[in-house]
């Protein structure tokens, strides 16, 4: 049995690593617990995984945890727990239960949401069209783990459409970027991908990112949520 549970990274944490969310994580399974199965070999460790790694700085109310269990637990009771073991800055929102064969998290995400917001007075209407009817957009983006040191993609690929709303010297920016198994792109690389192809000067230091939902495609090739409908809420 795994339990796969939604929860947040709110923004009094939202500038921790990845790596200290995780750890974190692990940290209040133990305090919670659970019935949480271990890996064999000299040095066990927790079987529990997340679907996607969130950028330092991000808010996000869709991350998603498994826990593969040793022994079977009531769906509720496991997600109250856990929910009473984590600190401040992660809350659970929603709970299931998946069969052991199912999909990793990592597999099933296909995509997620994102609301940016920033300070920006000037229309931007003219730019968000151009995007919109673009086939393409190369864009290069530091990647100083690479020989090349840089690495193109094609922004488009990862982000189809924008939505903008500007009111009162702020811009929001809504969207879907897809996850692959190959990667996905940041927020961040959007904004300043947009500033370089159509010479925006957007302030993307001040960007406030949050990530909204979290979702898999279906055999018809819609999105659907990571749980099920009569998954337990909170």
């Amino acid at each position: 049995m795994k339990l796969r549970m939604q929860i947040t990274k709110d923004r009094d944490i939202r500038f921790i690593s990845h790596l200290e969310y995780v750890r974190t994580i692990e940290r209040a399974i133990r305090r919670a617990k659970l019935p949480a199965a271990y890996s064999e070999g000299f040095n066990p460790h927790l079987k529990f995984s997340l679907a996607s790694a969130l950028g330092v700085g991000v808010v996000s109310y869709t991350e998603f945890v498994e826990i593969e269990l040793a022994e079977p637990m009531e769906v509720e009771l496991a997600a109250k727990a856990l929910d009473k073991a984590l600190p401040r800055g992660i809350r659970v929102l929603a709970a299931d239960a998946v069969a052991n064969n199912t999909a990793a998290l990592m597999a099933e995400a296909a995509g997620a949401s994102y609301v940016v917001a920033l300070p920006y007075d000037k229309d931007i209407s003219e730019a968000v069209e151009a995007y919109n009817e673009a086939e393409s957009l190369l864009f290069k983006k530091a990647a100083p783990k690479r020989k090349e040191k840089f690495k193109e993609i094609d922004v488009k690929f990862y982000i189809p459409k924008l939505s903008v709303e500007q009111r009162d010297g702020k811009i929001s920016f809504s969207f879907d970027c897809k996850i692959t198994p190959t990667g996905s792109m940041k927020a961040v690389d959007l904004l300043n991908a947009l500033n370089e192809a159509y010479n925006l000067d957007l302030p993307v230091e001040m960007a406030d990112i949050e990530r909204h939902t979290l979702y898999k495609m279906n055999k018809y090739g819609k999105k659907v949520s990571m749980l099920r409908k009569d998954a337990f809420k909170m």
